[in-house]
């Protein structure tokens, strides 16, 4: 591939002669599209994006600015849904992502709300599979070989350590942290730290949320603290605590205790 690049600001487009871009897509003159790319009618391609090689973009995808894709990631092919029946749903990408080797995102279903959703200034390491459906939020990383079944959300600035393998419907809350090669078949919420097998809560991410300290004073701190003690070491029935959740002032219980809650939590 020839183009200009010095200290990573890419001086003129190129779509490598190798390419395949549907003559209907725009491709900005900021992007890069490199050798054996393939990007199909109905793909959107924002500003600055660089495709850099092997990567196929299906129609119904849309990436947004300065999103970076490596080798051999397959973005947007169909849901791997028995359900699907060939419907236009999508998948939208947000800017500032990386997405590394081989990943694969599939788009969303009609009865999921048509669309995978994945965050602005996300990462997402190697060979990790996002299913149809899945919203990950803003800031969210996602290590090496983690595989997302449809339905899964995953909240903003959440870190999901390697080979961890998400159940269908399951959700992560904000600021959270799972460990590496774990099987998460319950919901772990905002901003605790989950590993083990079963899957289980191991106290509050602290880390996280001193890397946010505009965010998270450290009032909002201690007022998380005591919900979860109260959540898991009252002995109060815990669907009437999480009531209360819900209808506090915390927001991040607010978002998580929602519709799409299955109604499983990780115990201690």
């Amino acid at each position: 591939m020839v183009f200009a690049n010095l200290g990573n600001f890419y001086f003129f487009a190129m779509i490598h002669v190798s390419a395949f871009v549907h003559p209907s897509v725009k491709i900005p003159d900021s992007a890069v599209v490199g050798p054996w790319c393939l990007v199909d009618e109905g793909a959107e391609i924002g500003e600055g994006v660089v495709l850099e090689s092997r990567v196929h973009v299906y129609g119904g995808v849309n990436i947004k600015p300065e999103t970076h894709v490596y080798d051999g990631a397959v973005l947007g092919a169909p849901p791997q849904d028995l359900k699907y029946a060939g419907e236009e749903t999508r998948l939208e990408i947000g800017a500032h992502c990386t997405i590394r080797e081989y990943c694969t995102l599939n788009r969303g279903t009609v009865q999921g709300g048509g669309c995978t959703r994945v965050g602005d200034q996300v990462l997402i390491m190697a060979y990790s599979h996002i299913g149809h459906d899945c919203q990950i939020g803003r800031g969210a990383v996602i290590a090496n070989g983690c595989q997302f079944g449809g339905h899964v959300r995953i909240g903003e600035f959440a870190t999901i350590g390697g080979v961890t393998a998400i159940q269908q419907r399951n959700q992560v809350g904000a600021y959270a942290f799972v460990g590496g090669t774990y099987k998460v078949d319950r919901d772990v919420p905002p901003c605790t730290k989950a590993s083990g097998t079963p899957i289980r809560y191991c106290g509050l991410n602290l880390h996280a949320l001193r890397l946010h300290p505009e965010e998270f004073p450290e009032e909002r701190i201690r007022n998380l603290e005591q919900a979860y003690r109260m959540l898991y070491r009252s002995g109060r029935p815990a669907s009437e605590v999480i009531e209360e959740l819900k209808k506090g002032p915390e927001h991040l219980f607010q978002a998580f205790f929602d519709d799409h809650w299955a109604g499983s939590i990780v115990r201690p």
